[in-house]
C-alpha cells in the first residue's frame, strides 16, 4: 500500500466519514458498565507515522463484527469511520476529536516499523501541584496526563476497606531529582502493577503512567523500564541532576561527625552484651553455650562487648546515643573485659566510677546512621567511633576534609515519647527521659 493513500491523524474532522488511517494500536481497554459489569465498548489509542494520536471507540457488537482481531502493539488500516467531538468529561489523549467505528468500518493487518511503538505527553512532576490545584473538588481536567519519573517505597499488593468494599491497592512514590508524589494503583491495574515490579530491575526503575488524573482512570497503564527514547533520556537528566536513590542517600550520609556533651548515662541499659566472635552481634545464652541467630551457628566461649547507652544534649537538642564497643574503648581508656573483672572484683553501686564520669565531658564522635534514623523512626543513633575533644585534636587536613563535607539535618516533631519504638537492646524507659527533642544530630557534618 502506498503512504499517499492513507489520511493523516491531524487532518481529520466530521466533514466525512470516507477516512483511511494506516495507524498502530498503542494503548486499548474496554468500557464497563458500573451497574452490572457488563461490556459497553471497546477503547484503543491510535498513532500515525506523523506522531499524531487519537482515541477511537467500537460499541461490542461494531467491535465484535471485526473480521481482523485488534491486539495492542499492532499496526492495522483502518478505513471508513466518523470523527466526533470528545464528549468525556475527560479526554484520554490532548485531541478535542475522537474516532468512532461503524458497521461500514474495516480492518486490515499490516507491516509498518516507521510507526513509533509508543507516544507520551509528560507533565513534568514539579507541574502536578500546579495542574491539581486548578480545578475543584469535584471538576475534571480537560485532558488526562502523562508522568515519567522513578519509583521508589514500592508497597506490593495490599487489601484496603472503602466504602465499595475490601479493593486491592498497591502503593509507590514516583520521584525525579526534587519533586515526589505518592501514587495509588487501584483496579484491574493493581495486578500488572504488582508483577511486573520486581527487585531485579534496573535501578533506578524508570515508571512511565499514562492518562492519569492524579489517580487512576479506565485508560491508564504503567510501564517500568520502557524500552523508549523517553527512558533513555530520563536517566540522562537523572545523572545530570545528581538524582540519588533513598539507599544511595543512605549510604553517602550514614557515616556523620558530630559534638555534644554527655548529660547522662543510663543505668537501666546493661553497659556489656556477649556478642559473636565473628559477626560481632548480640548473642543468646544457652546454658554454658551460646546461640548467633545471624550467622546461625552455636559458640562456646564469647568476648562481651560494650554496649553504653548515653543522653546527650547542646542548647537545642537532646538524644540517645550508644557508645559500641570501639567508641567506648576510645573514651574510656580499657577493655571491656578488664573493665568487667575489676568491677566483678569490686562491686561498685550502679555502674563503674569510670563510666559515670563520662557525664560533663564534650565528645566528637562518627555516628552511624541506620534506617531508622534516616526515616526519622529512631532518636538513638549508634557511635561507632567517639573521641574525647580534651585530648584529641584533629589534624589541619582532616579539619578541612570535615568542614567541607554536606551536613544532614533531622527535623523531628515534638512526639509522644512513649509511643517511640526504641531500638533492640535498648531500654523503654531511656527513650521516656528524652525532656527535649529538637533538631536531632543538628550538625553533623
Amino acid at each position: 500500500m502506498e503512504s499517499a493513500v492513507f489520511n493523516l491523524i491531524e487532518d481529520l474532522d466530521q466533514s466525512t466519514t470516507n477516512w483511511k488511517i494506516k495507524a498502530r494500536v498503542t494503548r486499548m481497554w474496554t468500557s464497563v458498565s458500573s451497574e452490572n459489569g457488563s461490556v459497553k465498548g471497546y477503547n484503543v489509542i491510535l498513532l500515525d507515522d506523523d506522531n499524531n494520536h487519537v482515541h477511537a471507540f467500537a460499541y461490542p457488537n461494531i467491535w465484535n463484527g471485526f473480521k481482523t482481531p485488534v491486539i495492542e502493539g499492532g499496526v492495522y488500516v483502518f478505513d471508513q469511520f466518523s470523527v466526533k467531538d470528545v464528549v468525556d468529561n475527560l479526554k484520554h489523549v490532548q485531541v478535542d476529536i475522537c474516532i468512532r467505528f461503524s458497521q461500514y468500518t474495516t480492518v486490515t493487518a499490516v507491516d509498518d516499523g516507521m510507526i513509533p511503538a509508543y507516544k507520551f505527553e509528560f507533565l513534568d512532576l514539579s507541574d502536578l501541584f500546579v495542574e491539581a490545584s486548578k480545578y475543584q473538588p469535584q471538576q475534571q481536567p480537560e485532558f488526562a496526563i502523562d508522568v515519567i519519573g522513578v519509583i521508589e517505597d514500592f508497597e506490593p499488593l495490599t487489601k484496603l476497606d472503602t466504602k465499595f468494599g475490601m479493593r486491592d491497592i498497591v502503593k509507590f512514590r514516583i520521584c525525579d531529582s526534587s519533586n515526589q508524589h505518592k501514587v495509588s494503583v487501584w483496579g484491574d491495574l493493581v495486578v500488572l502493577a504488582n508483577n511486573i515490579y520486581t527487585k531485579e530491575l534496573q535501578s533506578p526503575v524508570i515508571a512511565i503512567i499514562t492518562s492519569t488524573k492524579i489517580g487512576t482512570l479506565p485508560s491508564s497503564n504503567w510501564y517500568l523500564n520502557l524500552d523508549d527514547e523517553s527512558v533513555t533520556d530520563m536517566r540522562m537528566r537523572l545523572k545530570e541532576e545528581g538524582y540519588l536513590s533513598k539507599r544511595e542517600k543512605y549510604l553517602k550520609a550514614k557515616r556523620k561527625y558530630t559534638t555534644f556533651s554527655v548529660f547522662k548515662v543510663d543505668e537501666d541499659v546493661v553497659w556489656w552484651f556477649y556478642s559473636c566472635n565473628k559477626c560481632q552481634q548480640e548473642v543468646e545464652r544457652l546454658d554454658r553455650r551460646f546461640r548467633c541467630n545471624n550467622c546461625p551457628r552455636i559458640i562456646p566461649v564469647t568476648p562481651k562487648r560494650f554496649y553504653i547507652m548515653v543522653l546527650t544534649e547542646d542548647d537545642t537538642f537532646s538524644c540517645n546515643v550508644i557508645l559500641m564497643d570501639r567508641a567506648a574503648k576510645r573514651i574510656v581508656g580499657t577493655s571491656e573485659i578488664k573493665l568487667y573483672n575489676n568491677f566483678e572484683k569490686a562491686p561498685e553501686e550502679g555502674l563503674p566510677k569510670v563510666l559515670k564520669d563520662l557525664v560533663g565531658k564534650e565528645v566528637t564522635v562518627i555516628i552511624q546512621l541506620n534506617k531508622a534514623n534516616i526515616t526519622e523512626d529512631s532518636t538513638i543513633f549508634d557511635a561507632n567511633d567517639i573521641f574525647d575533644t580534651t585530648m584529641w585534636s584533629p589534624s589541619p587536613s582532616e579539619s578541612a576534609h570535615i568542614s567541607e563535607s554536606s551536613s544532614i539535618n533531622f527535623s523531628v516533631n515534638f512526639v509522644d515519647l512513649d509511643a517511640i519504638d526504641h531500638t533492640p537492646g535498648s531500654a523503654k524507659s531511656v527513650t521516656k527521659k528524652i525532656k527535649k527533642i529538637g533538631q536531632v544530630v543538628r550538625n553533623m557534618i
